[in-house]
């Protein structure tokens, strides 16, 4: 009986060791800003509000600085509470950005246009006020079909005094989500987010949206997932005048199918393919020869694993890479276009979560690098100074 009933807690603590974390995701080799699209996590809510219904009874803090970076190399600090309330389900969640613009497409002269919310930095101008102090709350149920919405909010200020503007950002975003038996969609929106003024009255700018918004489909079928997504991020740079002086898009469709399989009762194996037509463009609207169009078309794999090594320590790890699809274009005003492959793809990274009980600690091995690599990990090495990064501690209740 006794076997049994430890039989029993391990168990419990391998199912819930597979609800964790940014760092879980990073080390699957899966986004950490929403989540997989396959793998069952915690961070899957900021992709379909709707999997609030399947994860909650929890909270959770993520390590990080106060910057609005949200990086692996320097990830925010943020968290928040997940709990069921009878037949629905809400949640609250503090610090978390997700609308920046991925930084690793700056060849050329890319103006990332969305750095404002990182460094204040705008096209060459400074004094763009950062964004902070995003809230995203949550609200789900199931009536035969579970829903879930989640609103984020943003807004912040600064009075400067004398001839110098008020600096301002406000942001909004709606995230809509449905999960019907082995069918799930959801669609998130950026209704409002803006960086207003800079400068003095006479010479002020504006940065707004210019239709930031994610969607998409998916559907399991027995170990396999299928799933297509859009996502798009946008942002016009607007001048004292009110004419656009700039815009920056970034958009990504992936096609793609992944694979679970539970190898044992403390084992599972993951791995995905998909393929992703990526789209950048950077328009100025004062100097042509400026503008800047990036296409990618890749076909990147990933292989991971989990498993429960003990019933204190769940350790993972993955290996991914760009598969016989893997080529970019470049445009740069009048220049002719560029071609080549992207290089040095391969990206190995390794996670583990310490568990006591109700209580979790999750992170990466190593010391993380650049593009979400572990570096240590990539050169071979333990660091056993600092074993564990991108550090998260999780409740559950």
């Amino acid at each position: 009986m006794k076997k049994q009933i430890v039989l029993a807690s391990i168990a419990t603590l391998a199912t819930t060791s597979a609800y964790a974390t940014r760092a879980r995701m990073n080390a699957l080799g899966q986004a950490q800003d929403r989540g997989s699209f396959y793998i069952n996590d915690t961070r899957n809510v900021f992709r379909n509000a709707a999997r609030v219904n399947q994860t909650n009874n929890y909270a959770l803090t993520e390590w990080g600085t106060s910057s609005s970076t949200n990086s692996v190399t320097a990830p925010n600090a943020e968290g928040g509470f997940f709990k069921n309330a009878g037949s629905f389900n809400y949640g609250v969640y503090l610090g978390n950005n997700i609308t920046n613009l991925n930084a690793d497409v700056n060849t050329d002269g890319f103006a990332d246009a969305i750095s404002a919310q990182t460094s204040g930095t705008l096209f060459g101008n400074t004094g763009f006020q950062k964004r902070s102090n995003d809230l995203d709350l949550f609200f789900g149920g199931d009536m035969g079909v579970e829903w879930g919405a989640r609103l984020k909010y943003s807004n912040s200020k600064n009075e400067q005094g004398g001839t110098a503007l008020e600096t301002k950002h406000s942001a909004l975003e709606l995230g809509l989500g449905m999960v019907m038996g082995d069918l799930n969609a959801y669609v998130n929106y950026v209704i409002n987010d803006e960086y207003e003024n800079i400068g003095t009255a006479a010479t002020g700018f504006t940065a707004e949206n210019d239709g930031t918004m994610n969607l998409g489909v998916g559907y399991k079928w027995m170990d396999y997932t299928f799933f297509v997504d859009y996502d798009k991020k946008g942002l016009e740079y607007v001048g004292g005048t009110g004419v656009a002086a700039n815009t920056t898009e970034d958009s990504t469709l992936t096609v793609g199918a992944g694979y679970t399989k539970e190898v044992s009762s403390t084992s599972r194996m993951f791995a995905d393919i998909s393929f992703k037509s990526r789209k950048l463009e950077d328009t100025d609207g004062t100097t042509a020869g400026n503008n800047l169009e990036v296409k990618r078309s890749t076909l990147p794999v990933t292989v991971g694993f989990e498993t429960d090594a003990t019933s204190w320590l769940t350790v993972r790890g993955s290996i991914s890479q760009n598969v016989f699809i893997n080529s970019q274009k470049e445009t740069l005003g009048t220049n002719p276009e560029r071609k080549g492959t992207i290089a040095n793809t391969t990206n190995v990274s390794a996670g583990a979560t310490l568990n006591f009980g109700k209580l979790m600690i999750d992170g990466m091995i190593g010391t993380n690098g650049v593009n979400g690599q572990n570096t240590n990990a990539t050169n071979g090495v333990l660091d056993t100074d600092r074993i564990l990064t991108q550090v998260a501690v999780h409740y559950w209740f």
